[in-house]
């Protein structure tokens, strides 16, 4: 195989090498322009029956409202954009795709009721979504039972696909324990050796915490028992996004550990 492909056989022609005749020109022209003209003309196959198709139906479960509708609605955007994006390239083999929209408000009573809507009621292909942990833990066994594909978004609990994996059920991005390898190293070896973890007390927070735990105390460092705990996600929104606006700022002690601050001036 050449090293490049434009050295390639099949790439001779296409590829210009500096040297055009007016001939070799004029037929390239005429060539392109008359590709150009027949995909006007006489449209691909699938233009002419995009309209009839039956199209594929994607079910897309999101917390729209309640503590998670910040990132359920910038995930809804994201799902839009690519779907727009394929139904105005084709669809998919000529089929386009139409979204079957779901607010689980944020609740897992809800979600599991909302995922059984879709693939019984909306008669869904496949479906997408997820955000907050304990909400795809409880629909997860809703797609299964069903035989249904859910691609998972953002949902990090370590479950999803250990000891609770399914074939039906897929989650393209990295989990709790990923993050804690790639990034304990760090917090023991430049700001710290104790540390005291503050999670939430649901199924992320619980993976997250055990998983740093695990990490932590491998690279060298310890973590201090008995954790702070936030017991409701209201909570825990309220500590991260409170009404007014907080500033804090990290020192370390006289024993190497690092203790945050709240401060009054937010340029301190």
């Amino acid at each position: 195989m050449a090293e490049r492909w434009q050295d390639e056989p099949w790439a001779r022609d296409l590829w210009w090498r500096g040297k055009t005749t007016r001939r070799r020109f004029l037929s390239l022209s005429a060539a392109a322009a008359g590709a150009v003209g027949a995909t006007m003309v006489v449209p691909p196959p699938w233009r002419e029956a995009f309209g009839q198709a039956k199209p594929y139906k994607v079910g897309v479960l999101q917390p729209l409202s309640g503590t998670g509708a910040a990132g359920g609605k910038t995930a809804l955007v994201g799902t839009q954009m690519a779907v727009d994006r394929i139904n105005h390239s084709g669809g998919v083999n000529g089929r386009p795709i139409e979204l079957i929209v779901a607010d689980y408000e944020s609740k897992p009573d809800v979600g599991r009721r909302k995922a059984e809507k879709l693939v019984l009621e909306d008669k869904v292909d496949v479906a997408e979504g997820g955000y907050l942990s304990n909400v795809c833990l409880a629909c997860m066994p809703v797609f299964e039972e069903h035989k249904t594909v859910w691609m998972i978004g953002v949902c990090l609990d370590t479950t999803i696909t250990t000891s609770k994996c399914s074939r039906y059920v897929f989650r393209p991005f990295d989990y709790a324990p990923a993050q804690a390898v790639a990034f304990s190293p760090y917090l023991t070896s430049k700001l710290g050796k104790k540390w005291h973890i503050a999670y939430l007390d649901y199924a992320w927070g619980q993976s997250t915490k055990d998983a740093f735990k695990d990490q932590i105390t491998k690279n060298g460092g310890e973590v201090v028992e008995d954790p702070l705990r936030v017991p409701d996600v209201e909570e825990i929104v309220r500590f991260q996004m409170p009404r007014k606006l907080r500033s804090f700022k990290m020192r370390r002690s006289e024993d190497g550990d690092v203790i945050v601050q709240e401060v009054e001036d937010a340029n301190a």
